[in-house]
Order: C-alpha cells, then sequence, then structure tokens
C-alpha cells in the first residue's frame, strides 16, 4: 500500500522533472514510492511542457494513493526552472532531485540520505562511478573539458556537477535559489557556486549511472552543449567578485582606472627602457624574450595574445583568491558579506 505521510512531518521531499517521459513515469514514480515506502516522503513530478501523456500518467499514481503531486507548465522552461518551481510544493526538511528516467536508480536517494546523517553534510552531490559506468567516448571527453572549465573558473572542488541527484538541506535551497539565474543548461553549476560562495558543505558520493538513451550524447547535442558553456560564462559573470559582492559605484570606479593606470604605465614604461634594452647585452636577450626573430607583424600579434590571455588567467585567479577570502566563516567580519 502506498505510504500516507499527510498527518505527520515529510522527511524527504523528491523532486521529479519531466519532459516527454509518458512511457515510463507512471512505472518510475513506483519504483521510488517502492524505495521509499519506509520513509515519510513525498514526491513532486513537474511536467516541464511535455507534448506527450506524461501529466497524466504521473496523475495515475497520484489516483492510485501514492503521497505525489503533479505540477503541470505549459511551457517547456529547462530543467533548472522545473525544479526550482517543484521546490515551492516541498515541505519535507530534505529536498532531493532526480531525473525521472532513472539511469540514477532510486536506491541512490537513501545512499545519498545516509551520506547526509553521517557526514552532517549540508549538501550531497551523487557523482558517475567510473568504475562501474561506461559512457560514450565523447559524451565522456565532453564531461572532463568542462569539469575542467568549471575547476578552474569557479575554485569548485567537485569532480562532477552535472549527475542528475543531489540532495539539499531544505534551508540551503532557500538561502540559494533567489540568487539564481540559469534555468536550463547550466544551472548545475550555477547553484553549486551559489551554496559554495555561502558556505555550506557539499560532499560528494559515487553512484551508478545506467546510460542507455542512443547517440553518444544522449540527449545532449551539440546545440545543448554550446548552450551549457555560454550559461557557464554567464555564471562566471554573475558569480564573479564584480557582482557577487555587489561593490559600490566608487569600488568599480576605482577598478576600471586600476586596470587603466596598469595600461598607461606599462606604455610608460616600454617607452623608457626601449633605448636600454637595444644596448648589449640585454639586446640579446631582449631579441628572444620579445620575439624579434620573427616578422614584425606576427610578432606583435603574438606579444598582444600571450598579454591578453596572461591578463585574462591572473584576474580568474585573482577572482578566485578574493571570493575565497570574502566567503571564509572564519575571517571574522568578513563574514558579513554572507547573504543568508
Amino acid at each position: 500500500m502506498p505510504k500516507k505521510s499527510e498527518t505527520q512531518s515529510i522527511q524527504l521531499s523528491v523532486i521529479m522533472p519531466a519532459y516527454n517521459e509518458g512511457m515510463h513515469i507512471h512505472e518510475n514514480i513506483l519504483k521510488v514510492c517502492e524505495t521509499l515506502k519506509d520513509h515519510l516522503y513525498e514526491i513532486i513530478v513537474v511536467d516541464d511542457g511535455s507534448q506527450d501523456n506524461t501529466y497524466s500518467e504521473s496523475l495515475r499514481a497520484v489516483n492510485e494513493g501514492y503521497p505525489i503531486k503533479v505540477i503541470h507548465q505549459k511551457d517547456n522552461r529547462g530543467k533548472g526552472a522545473t525544479l526550482f518551481r517543484g521546490f515551492e510544493f516541498t515541505s519535507g526538511r530534505l529536498i532531493a532531485f532526480i531525473d525521472s528516467d532513472l539511469e540514477i536508480g532510486p536506491e541512490s536517494i537513501l545512499n545519498l540520505w545516509n551520506v547526509m546523517t553521517e557526514t552532517s553534510a549540508d549538501v550531497v552531490v551523487g557523482v558517475k562511478n567510473p568504475v562501474e559506468n561506461r559512457f560514450p567516448f565523447f559524451r565522456r571527453s565532453m564531461s572532463i573539458i568542462y569539469r575542467w572549465v568549471v575547476s578552474f573558473l569557479f575554485g569548485l572542488n567537485i569532480t562532477d556537477t552535472q549527475t542528475g541527484i543531489k540532495m539539499f538541506k531544505r534551508a540551503v535551497l532557500e538561502a540559494a535559489i533567489p540568487r539564481l539565474s540559469i534555468s536550463r543548461f547550466a544551472f548545475d553549476i550555477e547553484l553549486l557556486v551559489a551554496v559554495s560562495r555561502l558556505g555550506y558543505t557539499i560532499i560528494e558520493h559515487p553512484v551508478k549511472v545506467s546510460f542507455h538513451r542512443r547517440g553518444g550524447l544522449g540527449r545532449m547535442n551539440f546545440g545543448h552543449i554550446l548552450g551549457t558553456f555560454i550559461d557557464t560564462l554567464a555564471i562566471y559573470n554573475r558569480a564573479s567578485f564584480w557582482r557577487w559582492l555587489e561593490p559600490s559605484l566608487a569600488t568599480r570606479l576605482w577598478m576600471v582606472f586600476f586596470v587603466l593606470g596598469v595600461f598607461l604605465f606599462g606604455i610608460g614604461v616600454g617607452k623608457i627602457l626601449t633605448p636600454i634594452i637595444l644596448m648589449p647585452p640585454l639586446k640579446d636577450i631582449a631579441h628572444f624574450i620579445f620575439l624579434q626573430f620573427l616578422p614584425a607583424r606576427l610578432r606583435d600579434w603574438l606579444l598582444a595574445i600571450g598579454g591578453f590571455v596572461t591578463l585574462v588567467l591572473s584576474l580568474i585567479q585573482l577572482n578566485k583568491g578574493l571570493l575565497s577570502a570574502f566567503a571564509n566563516r572564519d575571517r571574522g567580519d568578513l563574514a558579513g558579506i554572507l547573504r543568508k
């Protein structure tokens, strides 16, 4: 029999975003219910503008008496917006996300729950187990590249941000969701970056994923990949020191003046040092450092590109260092930067 939980406090709310999952959504909902039958739980199914019978098949489980709420979105809004919409209807003290195709088995929900209980973590993120999971080469390659980009840009020490199962304490989502803007491809990144910046503890736990969709990318296509990288850059902008800590207008102007000053200073120093550099033995050293053995046009472009790349890389590292310092809860008054 379905476990009734209306009269008691809900322990866990499971949000299942669904898009065109009509063929197996009812069966998968029942699998989750069977897994959680010994607990006080609820399932929030959010139909993200499906064009099939996902909504009616989900309602079948409601009519059979299971503790389920079904939310229907007329338009397809994206996975992130769908999950956050589902959160509005939850009442559990813990919130779990799991993809409705159940490529990640529902038993992983209990595994993440156990980890959260044992570690007192605020968030437990499922990560693909590299030993048990075998994905198409192209999908694995894209995942590796994307993980490197995320680690480099945000300093987020998580090996896999995109796996479709995560568990949060309720207060974490209440604090983080208002700061989010991305609703589609890269919402996981923005959510985890916000959670990390707000000082919450994130733990990883390996899960088994049964990849059974056709093609090398599953539901992902090249448009999705491009969209993900564009969204990631947009997230970086909003999560940067410039936006996240909301410096005053005066502070922003001084930042601009600083960059302008470095630029002008560099030009001036270059003009002053040019006669000295052209004298032996510095002339021979400069010949290699400034690529004077190359044609002038090629040399100028290489030096300009090299300088630009160095500037960007240093600014990214400086941005991570500043945010890490300001968001550290053990740095006295700086903890006031956190907007909780």
